[in-house]
C-alpha cells in the first residue's frame, strides 16, 4: 500500500507540474476578511491582532461560518479545474474497496470485531457466540449521521461479555459520549456519559466502568475551554451520571491528565497521570478485591451501593515512561525507561512488605534493556510476549 501511495503522489506531482508549466494558474479572488481594531500590550510591546475574531467557534459564530464557507467555495472552484482529479478519485476508491476486519476481542463466550464491506464510511461492530457462531450486527455507526461524520470510537465489552460500553465521536471533536448496550438483545440501556475526553473505558466486573472526564464547560465554550481538571469517575450501570463517584483528581495540579486501567483479573486499578503529551507518568493503584497493600490479600467482600476507592501512590513524580503490561494476582508488570532508554520489563508485588508507608514498592527486573527498543509487551496465557 505504501508503494501504491508513493506512486500516486509521484504521478500527482508530475501531472500538476506539467499543468502549471503549460498554463498560467488563474488568479484566485479570495473574499475580503474583516480586520478589527485590536491592539494588546504584551511584555511591554503593542501587538496588533486584527483577526482575533476568527478564533471564535465556527459552530456558533455566524460570521466565522460564513467566512469559512466563502473560503471553501474559492478552494473547491479551483480544485475542480485540475486535470485527472476524477481519475485519482476513482483510483483511490477502487483501491479501498475491499472487505476488511478488525482484530477480535473475546469476552465471556462472545467474540467482538469490526467489519467494513469496502466503501462504508464507518466500520460496523459484530458479535458472535464462539468462533463458529453466526455473526450478528451489534452497532452500525453509518446510521448515526447523513454525512458519515459521527464515528464509533472505542468499544469495550464487560468481562462476562453481557454488556458493551462504547464511545461516540461527533464531527471530529475530542469530546466523547459513552453509552451502554445489552449484547444479547442489542438494546441500548439508558446510561449516557457526557464530557468525557482523552478517556478509556475500564470495566470493574460488570457493575460499571471507570472513565476520564472534564468539568462541564460554560454554555458556548464547549469547543473553546481549556483542558483543565481532568478526573477519573466510576459509573455504575443503571444510574445517572450525576451519581457517578469521583475516584481520583488533582485540583491542586489542574494541568495533569489521568487515565485508568483495570487488570484482566479485576484485582487492581492502575491510574496513570501525565502532563500534556509528555510520556512521563506517575502511578497510583486501587485494590478492587479487598487486598491490603504491603500485607497478605484478604477475601473480597461483596458491597452494595457505593464502592470504596482507596487510592495509593505507586510511582511518584513525572520522570519516566511507565506502561502497564498486565497484572497477575497482586503482581503488576510494567515496561519502563527508568534507567533503560530502550525500555525494560519490571514487576512489583503490591502485597510485599514495604509499600507506600515505608520505603516504597520494590520493583524487580524481569527483562533487561536490550539493543533493540522495546515497542510492546503483553502477557498471553503464561507467556510474556515482546516486540
Amino acid at each position: 500500500m505504501h508503494r501504491v501511495s508513493s506512486a500516486l503522489i509521484g504521478a500527482a506531482l508530475l501531472s500538476t507540474a506539467a499543468h502549471v508549466s503549460a498554463e498560467t494558474t488563474p488568479g484566485l479572488q479570495y473574499p475580503d476578511t474583516r480586520q478589527q481594531d485590536l491592539v494588546e500590550t504584551q511584555f511591554g510591546e503593542a501587538i496588533a491582532d486584527p483577526y482575533r475574531w476568527l478564533e471564535n467557534d465556527v459552530r456558533s459564530d455566524k460570521e466565522v461560518a460564513d467566512w469559512v464557507e466563502r473560503q471553501n467555495a474559492v478552494t473547491q472552484a479551483y480544485l475542480k479545474t485540475l486535470p485527472q482529479r476524477d481519475w485519482f478519485a476513482q483510483r483511490i476508491k477502487a483501491l479501498t474497496d475491499y472487505e476488511r476486519f478488525g482484530l477480535p476481542q473475546k469476552a465471556g463466550k462472545s467474540y467482538f470485531y469490526t467489519r467494513n464491506s469496502g466503501l462504508q464510511n464507518q466500520s460496523q461492530l459484530f458479535v458472535r457466540t464462539g468462533l463458529d457462531g453466526t455473526p450478528r450486527l451489534l452497532i452500525d455507526p453509518n446510521t448515526w449521521a447523513k454525512d458519515g461524520a459521527t464515528a464509533l470510537d472505542a468499544w469495550v465489552p464487560s468481562h462476562d461479555g453481557k454488556l458493551l460500553a462504547y464511545s461516540i465521536q461527533d464531527g471530529g471533536s475530542d469530546w466523547r459520549t459513552i453509552k451502554v448496550i445489552d449484547v444479547k438483545t442489542g438494546a441500548e440501556l439508558g446510561d449516557e456519559i457526557k464530557w468525557a475526553k482523552f478517556t478509556g473505558i475500564a470495566w470493574v466486573g460488570s457493575e460499571g466502568f471507570l472513565y476520564s472526564r472534564f468539568p462541564q464547560p460554560q454554555p458556548g465554550q464547549e469547543f473553546q475551554s481549556l483542558n483543565k481538571n481532568q478526573a477519573i469517575y466510576f459509573h455504575r450501570i443503571g444510574t445517572p451520571q450525576s451519581a457517578d463517584q469521583l475516584v481520583y483528581a488533582t485540583p491542586d495540579r489542574p494541568d495533569l491528565g489521568h487515565f485508568a486501567d483495570v487488570t484482566a483479573d479485576n484485582r487492581w486499578v492502575v491510574i496513570s497521570t501525565s502532563r500534556g503529551t509528555d510520556a512521563k507518568y506517575e502511578l497510583h493503584v486501587v485494590p478492587l478485591a479487598g487486598q491490603k497493600l504491603g500485607a497478605a490479600a484478604r477475601p473480597s467482600a461483596a458491597k452494595a451501593g457505593k464502592r470504596s476507592w482507596a487510592v495509593h501512590p505507586l510511582v511518584p513524580g513525572l520522570n519516566h515512561e511507565w506502561r502497564l503490561v498486565e497484572g497477575l494476582g497482586d503482581t503488576l508488570y510494567f515496561a519502563t525507561n527508568k534507567d533503560a532508554p530502550k525500555l525494560k520489563v519490571v514487576k512489583v508485588d503490591l502485597t510485599a512488605p514495604g509499600g507506600p508507608d515505608a520505603a516504597g514498592f520494590p520493583f524487580t527486573e524481569v527483562i533487561p534493556e536490550r539493543a533493540e527498543t522495546l515497542a510492546r509487551a503483553q502477557i498471553v496465557g503464561n507467556r510474556l510476549i515482546l516486540s
